[in-house]
Order: C-alpha cells, then sequence, then structure tokens
C-alpha cells in the first residue's frame, strides 16, 4: 500500500481537503520525475494554477485533477477551453513578474484516480498575447 491513502478511505473528506491530497500526491509524483516546484496555488487574472515547476529548462504549468472513479470522466476533460485561457493568462503573469519570458514553458496535466497517475505534458497549447 502507498504512503498516502486513497481519498476513499477517508470519511467525510470534503472535495477541497481531497483536492488539496491530490496536489501534494502530484507534487511528490512531479518530484520523483526530477522536477523542482517553483510555486503552488499561483492566483492571478481569476485563475489558479495548482503547480508551477521546472522540468530540465522548462517552466511546466501543472493542472491537478483528481478523480474518485472513472463514472465522473476523466481529468483532463474538466480543463475546458476557458480553463485553459485562464492558466495561460495567470502563466504570462507568473513568468512576467519573475522574470522568465526567455524560458520555455507548456501546459501540462496531472491525472490523480486510485494510485494511478497519468502526467500529461504539453496538454494543451498557449492561448493568449504574443510575447
Amino acid at each position: 500500500m502507498s504512503a498516502m491513502r486513497d481519498m476513499n478511505d477517508v470519511p467525510g473528506m470534503d472535495a477541497r481537503a481531497e483536492g488539496k491530497l491530490g496536489e501534494i500526491r502530484a507534487e511528490q509524483y512531479l518530484q520523483a520525475q526530477g522536477c523542482r516546484v517553483l510555486a503552488r496555488n499561483v492566483q492571478a487574472y481569476g485563475s489558479e494554477i495548482d503547480l508551477v515547476v521546472l522540468d530540465g529548462n522548462v517552466i511546466a504549468f501543472v493542472e491537478v485533477k483528481l478523480r474518485r472513479n472513472a463514472r465522473t470522466g476523466l481529468g483532463r476533460e474538466a480543463v475546458t477551453p476557458a480553463k485553459q485561457r485562464r492558466i495561460c493568462k495567470g502563466a504570462l503573469y507568473f513568468m512576467m513578474k519573475n522574470g522568465l519570458m526567455n524560458r520555455q514553458a507548456r501546459f501540462d496535466v496531472l491525472e490523480i484516480q486510485g494510485e494511478r497517475v497519468t502526467h500529461i505534458r504539453n496538454a494543451f497549447p498557449y492561448q493568449g498575447p504574443a510575447f
């Protein structure tokens, strides 16, 4: 059994607490893959970016999607075009604020369902003003 408890094993856990556990698990997974966490829960322009990590020389903006079971669909399906645009705006703000405009960036979705973790690199393209 993994060190992280299955979300279904915690009675009475609300969605916010489940989401937080999912983000912690995602962070652990990404660190095990060699990524360095730069920021968590970045809020800007009406968006929240769950994790910002450095993967080699690339800044990855990661949306974490936790699913209790397959009945609710894939996590990636919840990252709608409107949400993608908000994440892109927040990412642009983060890069400008932190002097990272010369860095390559990508947008990932990390799905967690039970013990399965699926990391979708380049899940969607940048959608915003040219820079």
